[in-house]
Formats: C-alpha cells, sequence, structure tokens
C-alpha cells in the first residue's frame, strides 16, 4: 500500500478534531478529502481510509460506528473479505449493511435477474432495474453508499467447487439463498476453507439466523433439499430486513470479535416469539 511520507503528512494535515459525548477528542478526516488524496495519490479509496486509521485517524463516515467498533476494528474490517452468496432479498440487505460498516472487499454472487415478484422486498429491485442482473444493481449500490468498498460481482449461479474456490480467498461467507437447494453446498464450501458461514431463511413472519462453524452442523443437513415453505407463505419485507440484519451483525460479531453465536436465533414476528436453538 502507497502509504508514503507525502500521503501520512498530507491525511494528518487534512484530519480535524471530533469532540465525543463523552469528551473525549479523536481526530477524523472528511468523506471530501479521501477522494481529494485518492486521485492525487494514485490509490484506491480504500487504501486513503487504512491510512488514515493507521494513524489514528477515523475517516469521517464510521465516526457513528466508533466507539463500538474502535479504530483497529474499523481498520480490520477494511481489511477483510465477505463472500455473499445471493444477492436477492437477503442478499441485498446484507451487502447495504456491510458496505456501510466498511467492510473492505465483498464478493456477491448471483446470477439472476429482478423481476416483479422481486419488488415487494429487495433492496435493489426497483421498476427500472427490471430485468436487470442483480450483480450489476448490487454494484452500483455499493459505489454510491460507499466508494471506498471493493466490489467484486460473480453474475452466475455457483455450485459445487465453484463455491471453494471463491471461499478460499475470504474471511467468511454469508448464505443468502432462496430455497434449500444450494445451501448445502455453501456449507460444505466454507468447512472445507475452514471458514465461518453465517445462514439465514425467512417464510412468512417467521426466520431464523446464525452462524455455522467449520465443521459443525447447520440447518442444511436437517431441512433437506427443495423450496422450503417461503413459496407457500410468502416473504415479507419486515421478516427479510430482519434476517438480513441480523446477518450483517454476526459477520460483524466474527470479524471484530471473534463472537459468533453459538446458537441458532428462530423468530416469528406475528407474536414476536424469539428462541435461541442450539444445533
Amino acid at each position: 500500500m502507497k502509504t508514503n511520507f507525502v500521503l501520512s503528512h498530507a491525511i494528518k494535515e487534512a484530519s480535524g478534531p471530533l469532540v465525543l459525548p463523552d469528551g473525549k477528542t479523536i481526530s477524523t478526516l472528511a468523506v471530501q478529502s479521501v477522494e481529494v488524496f485518492s486521485k492525487a495519490e494514485g490509490v484506491s479509496f480504500l487504501e486513503v481510509e487504512k491510512a488514515a486509521l493507521e494513524q489514528n485517524i477515523l475517516p469521517e463516515r464510521y465516526v457513528r460506528n466508533f466507539s463500538l467498533i474502535s479504530i483497529k476494528e474499523q481498520h480490520k474490517l477494511l481489511c477483510s473479505k465477505v463472500f455473499v452468496v445471493g444477492l436477492g432479498g437477503l442478499g441485498g440487505y446484507v451487502v447495504e449493511q456491510l458496505a456501510r460498516l466498511g467492510v473492505g472487499t465483498i464478493v456477491g454472487a448471483d446470477g439472476d435477474f429482478f423481476e416483479p415478484t422481486n419488488l415487494n422486498r429487495q433492496l435493489n429491485a426497483t421498476v427500472e432495474s427490471l430485468g436487470e442482473k442483480k450483480t450489476k444493481q448490487a454494484e452500483r449500490r455499493v459505489s454510491s453508499v460507499n466508494p471506498a468498498i471493493n466490489f467484486i460481482a460473480v453474475d452466475h449461479f455457483l455450485h459445487g467447487d465453484a463455491l471453494i474456490d471463491y471461499a478460499q480467498h475470504v474471511d467468511i461467507v454469508v448464505d443468502c439463498l432462496g430455497g434449500l437447494e444450494s445451501r448445502l453446498d455453501i456449507q460444505q464450501a466454507a468447512s472445507v476453507c475452514n471458514i465461518p458461514m453465517v445462514t439465514a431463511a425467512v417464510a412468512g413472519l417467521s426466520g431464523y439466523v446464525g452462524t455455522v462453524m467449520p465443521g459443525k452442523t447447520g440447518p442444511a443437513e436437517l431441512l433437506g433439499s427443495g423450496d422450503g415453505d417461503e413459496n407457500i407463505l410468502g416473504t415479507p419485507a419486515p421478516a427479510v430486513v430482519m434476517a438480513a440484519s441480523m446477518q450483517a451483525n454476526e459477520v460483524l460479531k466474527t470479524l471484530c470479535w471473534n463472537n459468533p453465536s453459538e446458537s441458532f436465533l428462530f423468530y416469528d414476528l406475528r407474536d414476536m416469539n424469539f428462541q435461541n436453538v442450539v444445533l
């Protein structure tokens, strides 16, 4: 990374103080300054933000992550790589939240196109995006939300060894598929690569979310294959967004603090019932 004296000195000179609610002060780097340094020094936004954090300077866009996420942990997020399989209902919101958290590299895989039945729940499904590749819309959305993030689009469906090819280069896999058909493939790929997999499913106002560690039992082994109940019970937006948020939270807990949940959360929003279950 081009963290030469000129860039480091320029970032330090451009940073400004921010007084926190507890009275403490930290140095921050404005969003506009990141772009200026990127163009001037010929490095990516991501490298500029990493360089700032290495000098204990917090990029302005992450101020509301602090101090839950320390400067060291924010740097760790920027250095992390996450593989999101499926960019529809769950995946669209997961990618959105990971980009806003500052996960540096997101690999997003989906071979599907947007269709009218996606409009009820999928973040990137709009009237204008109907018929477009889900990967293209996700890439466009990430660029507009956080241009420092490196989004790698894989615009086809992955199975078997192809999943392993991508999983072996990341820190964590997020299963955001609908139905049950390929979920076991994803879990096995993550296990082969010795990395965690965060998974979720939604049917009606119910769903589950959890992290499967390498070699451990996951829902895909217990539920079999097929379409699942989502085609019968539907997938309304509140249940989808909740599951995606919990998936993003599991990624955060795992990457920053190595503290994934040991149990699965099963929920039913109709009666606000939440249960933790160890598989």
